[in-house]
C-alpha cells in the first residue's frame, strides 16, 4: 500500500500580502515566484523536527516554485541521500497571470537549490504560465490525473508531495473554491491514491 503525504508550503510573501491587500498581491512584481517569509521557514523546520513519518519517506516530489522548494529543503534537510524531484505539473493553480505562480528559469533554480533534482522539468523556462489567460479547472483536473498516474507507477511506498493549497485541495477533496476551509501550512495530509 502506498502512503502519500501532501504538504502545503510554509507561509510565503504573497500569503502575507494577500491578508493585507487581498488577491491583487498575487499579481505584484515583488511577489514573482513568491518566497517563504521567516515564519514559513520556521514552519517547515518545525515539521522536520516533529513529523513522526519523516524517517519513512523514500521520495519527495515538489513543485518548482521557490516557496515549495524552500519548504522541502527545510523539512527534509537532515535526510541524507533522499531524492527530491521537482515537477512542473504540481505547481499552483491557476497557472497564468498571477506572478506568484510563475517559476524561475531552471538554471537559476539549479544554482539556488543544489540538493533538488530538476531534470524532470518540462523546459528551461516556464511553459505552463501564460500572461494572457488563467488556466481552466479542466486543465487543472488533467494535471491532477497525470500526477495520480505518476504516483501509481512509483515503486516507493512512502512519498511526500510538497505543493500548494489550490492544487492540493482539488486533488485531495475536490474543493478548490472553498476558501473557508484552507489547508494548513506545513501540515501533512494523507492522500488515498486509490480514489
Amino acid at each position: 500500500m502506498k502512503n502519500i503525504y501532501c504538504i502545503r508550503h510554509g507561509l510565503a510573501l504573497h500569503n502575507v500580502l494577500g491578508q493585507e491587500i487581498g488577491s491583487k498581491a498575487y499579481f505584484l512584481e515583488k511577489c514573482f515566484d513568491a518566497p517563504l517569509v521567516d515564519k514559513g521557514i520556521l514552519q517547515a523546520k518545525e515539521l522536520g523536527k516533529k513529523w513522526d513519518n519523516l524517517d519513512k519517506i523514500q521520495k519527495v516530489l515538489v513543485s518548482p516554485l521557490t516557496r515549495t522548494l524552500q519548504t522541502a529543503e527545510n523539512i527534509f534537510k537532515d535526510k541524507i541521500g533522499l531524492k527530491i524531484i521537482a515537477l512542473d505539473g504540481i505547481k499552483e493553480f491557476p497557472q497564468g497571470m498571477e506572478t506568484c505562480n510563475k517559476r524561475r528559469e531552471k538554471k537559476e533554480l539549479e544554482v539556488n537549490f543544489k540538493n533538488i533534482d530538476f531534470s524532470e522539468l518540462d523546459s528551461d523556462t516556464d511553459q505552463m504560465w501564460r500572461e494572457d489567460r488563467f488556466e481552466t479547472i479542466e486543465e487543472l483536473e488533467q494535471r491532477i490525473e497525470n500526477f495520480k498516474n505518476l504516483l501509481k507507477k512509483l515503486d516507493d511506498e512512502n512519498v511526500a508531495v510538497v505543493s500548494h493549497s489550490s492544487f492540493l485541495k482539488q486533488m485531495l477533496y475536490g474543493t478548490i473554491g472553498d476558501d473557508s476551509n484552507q489547508l494548513n501550512h506545513c501540515d501533512p495530509y494523507k492522500f488515498d491514491i486509490s480514489k
